[in-house]
């Protein structure tokens, strides 16, 4: 079966600018980076969603979570937890031991496996491709672009788990899979309740930098009808993508993603005024070196809980107005959005149940089965 490239898929990148003296912090216009997983639920079909004109709610009313644009999502069928079993029983195991290992060492290993599976999935399905250092037709793979070689970590964590489990049952479990049971492990780790994950994905024999590359990426300054038009594409409403949103819940920005907004907000020399003073002072304190080179500034938690999946991203942004990524504020002045982000923060148990619901969406899209692609020995290479 021919895969089908998924071109319109996008996630938002926000640009690490060097910083010219004189000149404040500015954007450029390419190689933007930031993290929108996504989300959903059956019940949001009779759920109606909040829209300033009948188009809107037209638009993003009756989506189920599944009931996605055509072609978007192969059947999953052969798919399912336990898929293992028989042929390597001890793969979820020994995925968890070593996670566990790993985020004794690294505590950002949450943070970086969640967005590694988001940007593998999103570019062309969750296939692993995004792994790859090479592809036998000797095009540029989608690691070596500019919007994931410079800024994603988390593909040497899977490596590791790889190796393991390959010492057990060499050949048997796919990359992709490695990667899917890697991302449930860091949802438990970061306090979800345990789930098994759905096992029975191939791994690709291409990664292509062009598709990455190709207009999928929205720009952080992008407004909500944008990344509405975006989303619905894709198959997911509104509430969908605020909640997918909340994956900053965990993790950490580099100053030298949101410090314009601090220091010189479009060009105005002066800090954002959606920020509250408070939330200025932060920032400038945080980020007192607008010269220092690309990843030396400090990075910044997205909330106080970085660690860990909650509701607090929200609440800060409801109660404090603090965000540190432009697109993420959007979020709280639009008022399609904003009471969305008011129920995530007012009930503390929301987000951690849609959470877990969403990425089973997100971890069976586009995957290759049976006799599509194939189960890689190394994931940085193809067999």
């Amino acid at each position: 079966m021919s895969r089908i490239f998924l071109t319109t898929l996008s996630l938002l990148l926000l640009l690490l600018a060097p910083y010219a003296a004189g000149e404040g912090y500015k954007f450029k216009d390419s190689q933007f980076h930031n993290l929108f997983p996504f989300l959903g639920r059956d019940e949001d079909s009779n759920t109606e969603l909040t829209g300033d004109s009948p188009e809107d709610k037209k638009q993003f009313n009756d989506r189920t979570p599944y009931s996605l644009p055509k072609n978007a999502v192969q059947s999953t069928s052969k798919m399912g937890q336990g898929f293992y079993d028989q042929t390597c029983p001890d793969v979820e195991k020994i995925v968890s031991k070593t996670f566990a290992q790993i985020l004794k060492d690294n505590p950002g290993a949450i943070a970086h496996v969640i967005r590694l599976q988001f940007h593998d999935c999103f570019v062309n399905g969750c296939d692993a491709s995004i792994l790859l250092d090479y592809t036998p037709s000797g095009d540029n793979v989608e690691k070596s672009s500019s919007f994931n070689g410079l800024l994603l970590k988390g593909a040497d964590l899977i490596d590791d788990i790889k190796a393991k489990v390959e010492e057990k049952c060499p050949g048997i479990v796919s990359c992709a899979d490695i990667m899917a049971f890697s991302t449930y492990e860091a949802m438990a780790m970061a306090g979800l309740p345990r789930q098994r994950a759905v096992g029975g994905r191939k791994d690709s024999i291409i990664s292509l930098a062009s598709i990455v590359e190709s207009n999928n990426l929205p720009l952080p300054d992008w407004t909500i009808d944008q990344m509405m038009e975006l989303f619905g594409r894709k198959g997911f409403n509104i509430e969908e993508m605020v909640v997918l949103l909340g994956a900053h819940s965990v993790g950490m920005a580099h100053c030298d993603f949101f410090m314009q907004r601090a220091f010189n907000f479009n060009g105005t020399g002066k800090p954002d005024p959606v920020l509250p003073k408070d939330v200025v002072n932060e920032l400038q304190k945080a980020c007192p070196n607008g010269g220092t080179a690309l990843f030396r500034n400090p990075p910044v938690a997205f909330d106080t809980t970085p660690t860990v999946l909650d509701n607090l991203f929200f609440q800060e942004m409801v109660q404090k107005k603090r965000t540190l990524l432009l697109s993420d504020s959007h979020l709280y002045e639009d008022p399609r959005t904003k009471p969305i982000v008011e129920q995530m923060a007012n009930d503390h148990t929301l987000f951690p149940k849609r959470f877990p619901e969403v990425m089973y969406k997100l971890t069976s899209l586009n995957v290759l089965k049976g006799t599509e692609g194939e189960i890689r020995k190394i994931c940085r290479s193809t067999n």
